[in-house]
């Protein structure tokens, strides 16, 4: 397409034919004579002028396309400039750091004038960095441009002098251009020109033409190296996501193997600690019961902790199954406070539930909520003195119902707000703060409440005017919707994995 219409250029900008001569030359007529040669003159500079925008313009074409490959590039250019009777043989070679050669990627031959069909020559694919005594070589090495008259020891192999002058001989090559192609300061490559013109025989236009050819021809190239690179790159990205992919997945499974076995030996474990603290293998001192304690404690806290990472898995790996429907949020927080009830009792925390004259159902899985509900009291309950107080309240917002937890508890540092919600997001000292509570937490009951939430399309959030001053969390539902519903479902139940619920953990 290119070659049409710098063709169709060229015919259209012919230069004008100089006018006839007239025999007998009056003074009148000689004076127009000379006004239509200089018209001539113009007429013949602004051809050649437009003959030289045309080529630079179809170059400049190639470089806005050129995230081509560079072979594409090199023949699109060499062909192009073919079309130029004063060039007849043009080659692009591309350096190859690696290897340490010049690689030819493009090469073309003009008109012939002295032969009538081509002939297959051989002409070097490769020009190893150490043949210095090649032009091309001496190029590169010298980042400059060079100007020869002969072939010997450029296109063809050193030892084929008989081939490189019989080929400058048949296509009437007087001399030769040389361009290092630099690009951000370095060699990418090299142009080579073969002329039937010496330089000084070149019109102007071809001056110019050569004079733009290696710094646009460098850009070229360098556009597509560039381009060719971010693609690898990006392909490396992408199979490096895969692979964390593969990677995540084995450790889900492995978390959930793992978390399986770990829980049949230490519930069972719990359970004989328990009944030796209940007196059922006889009675204990105290030195006894004191040991016994601290090992059902801890055994306890590692099976949250198991539970814990076990519920992750499964939220994470997408194999939790939400079941939606409409929900009475004041019913739900009561079954849960009827549970948690008897602990906060022995704590010595109230729990107060403000219930509103009205309030609609939301769209939720209940089984799911209660358990954000009993992770989130629980927390409170943990970090509650005695004489404390939980209180849950409600409202409404753009189509979404509120709840909120507040305690009168230790409260949060501002600079520890950014922890919560994160996995093992503990806070230092935290667990400690209600000498009460002989279970301390596993940093990952906060994290597991956002996932829910999150399922659910709501949000979860949590404020404190610091240390001390307690905390209160809150967590959005949307209103029972049926559409709504039957969105959600749809998204839940489009993947084909197993699915699974979540492990119930006891305050």
């Amino acid at each position: 397409m290119l070659m049409g219409f710098l063709q169709k250029v060229n015919n259209f900008l012919g230069a004008p034919k100089p006018p006839e001569q007239k025999e007998t030359p009056t003074a009148p007529s000689t004076e127009l004579e000379h006004i239509n040669q200089e018209i001539y003159k113009k007429s013949a500079e602004l051809v050649e002028r437009n003959k030289a925008l045309s080529l630079l313009g179809a170059i400049d074409e190639i470089i806005l396309t050129s995230i081509l490959s560079e072979e594409k590039i090199a023949q699109e250019v060499t062909s192009l400039l073919s079309f130029e009777e004063a060039f007849q043989i043009i080659a692009i070679f591309m350096y190859e750091k690696e290897k340490k050669i010049l690689q030819r990627i493009g090469i073309s031959e003009g008109h012939l004038p002295n032969e009538d069909k081509k002939i297959e020559r051989s002409y070097l694919q490769t020009i190893p960095l150490t043949e210095t005594n090649n032009v091309i070589i001496q190029a590169i090495s010298d980042k400059k441009v060079k100007i020869i008259n002969s072939m010997d020891n450029l296109l063809f192999s050193g030892n084929d002098t008989a081939s490189a002058q019989e080929t400058q001989q048949t296509m009437g090559v007087k001399s030769i251009i040389i361009f290092p192609l630099i690009a951000r300061e370095q060699v990418i490559g090299a142009m080579v020109i073969c002329m039937t013109h010496t330089e000084e025989e070149l019109l102007q236009y071809q001056k110019e033409l050569l004079d733009r050819l290696g710094e646009i021809i460098g850009i070229a190239m360098d556009n597509s190296i560039l381009y060719k690179q971010a693609q690898e790159a990006n392909q490396k990205l992408q199979n490096a996501n895969l692979r964390l992919k593969e990677l995540d997945k084995l450790k889900n499974e492995f978390v959930s193997v793992a978390s399986h076995e770990l829980r049949t030996p230490m519930t069972a474990i719990k359970s004989y600690l328990w009944m030796a603290l209940n007196g059922k293998g006889g009675e204990l001192n105290e030195k006894q019961k004191y040991y016994v304690e601290r090992g059902y404690n801890s055994v306890d806290r590692l099976i949250r902790l198991v539970n814990d990472m076990l519920n992750i898995s499964r939220i994470e790996s997408g194999r939790i199954t939400i079941e939606l429907k409409s929900v009475d949020m004041i019913a739900l927080t009561q079954e849960v406070v009827d549970e948690v009830l008897p602990r906060a009792n022995e704590l010595g925390v109230s729990v107060i539930i403000q219930k509103p004259e009205s309030l609609p159902p939301v769209l939720a899985d209940t089984d799911k909520i209660k358990e954000v509900m009993f992770n989130l009291i629980g927390n409170s309950l943990k970090f509650t003195s005695k004489g404390g107080s939980i209180t849950i309240s409600y409202s409404q917002s753009d189509g979404f119902v509120e709840t909120k937890i507040a305690d009168t508890g230790a409260g949060i540092d501002p600079e520890d707000m950014g922890k919560l919600f994160q996995k093992f997001g503990l806070l230092e000292g935290s667990y400690i703060t209600n000498q009460t509570s002989t279970s301390m937490g596993t940093g990952l009951g906060l994290y597991i409440c956002k996932s829910i939430i999150n399922l659910h399309h709501g949000e979860i959030k949590a404020a404190s005017e610091g240390r001390g001053k307690g905390s209160m969390f809150t967590f959005t539902l949307k209103k029972f919707e049926e559409a709504d519903a039957q969105e959600l479902k749809t998204e839940s139940t489009n993947d084909q994995k197993e699915k699974v619920e979540l492990i119930h953990i006891q305050v």
